[in-house]
């Protein structure tokens, strides 16, 4: 609403920078926050409702801590190319860096069996691309089908979790962390563990 001013965004070869008129709702300065842990406040209650009833969207913010999780998964992904969030009272930006920018091919092995990302050495195995494939074929929606395989990324087959970590790491209600909990065992893709608490489970293997 703010007449004069739209939002921009602006690609170069090494990063995308976005600017948004209007800073963040409650005044706050966005880099003087954990960005991890940033509470929701919604200009429009009720459309936010509406959207998150429709699975368009989420009632708890967690989009700076997505944004996040994404690119340290990614490959190629180097802390000097962590995501910059900035705010005034009256502007937003944000500035995405390309990951692949000036980085040699051969940094990147792809074989066969593995993926092997430069920065952690973390490995696709046939038994995490067989999850990831189940994933994909969940009668479920997109919304949950990311949150399952962003859950993957975190827990692989050794995390155990339940409720609490998965509002923690995908940033829904406990609602909706124990719908995700059912949806993942009616696939077959978890298995409850004991020793943990009640409600722990971890993710089963092809073989298991």
């Amino acid at each position: 609403m703010e007449l004069g001013s739209e939002v921009h965004i602006d690609i170069y070869d090494d990063r995308m920078e976005i600017y948004s008129p209007g800073g963040m709702f409650d005044g706050s300065i966005v880099q003087n926050l954990d960005t991890d842990h940033v509470a929701s406040k919604r200009r429009n209650p009720v459309i936010a409702d509406i959207f998150s009833r429709m699975q368009f969207m989420e009632r708890r913010g967690s989009g700076f801590r997505k944004i996040k999780a994404d690119y340290r998964r990614a490959v190629n992904y180097r802390s000097e190319v962590e995501p910059l969030f900035r705010s005034t009272p009256t502007s937003f930006f944000v500035t995405l860096y390309n990951l692949n920018y000036n980085v040699p091919i051969e940094k990147v092995l792809i074989g066969p069996e593995k993926v092997s990302f430069e920065s952690e050495k973390v490995l696709f195995a046939p038994d995490n691309l067989l999850i990831q494939n189940a994933v994909d074929g969940m009668d479920s929606t997109k919304a949950t089908k990311e949150k399952a395989r962003l859950l993957f990324a975190q827990m692989e087959f050794n995390g155990i979790f339940g409720r609490n970590e998965i509002m923690n790491i995908t940033g829904v209600s406990i609602t909706a962390a124990g719908n995700l909990i059912t949806k993942l065992k009616k696939a077959g893709l978890i298995e409850s563990v004991s020793g943990y608490g009640k409600g722990k489970y971890r993710f089963k293997k092809a073989n298991a």
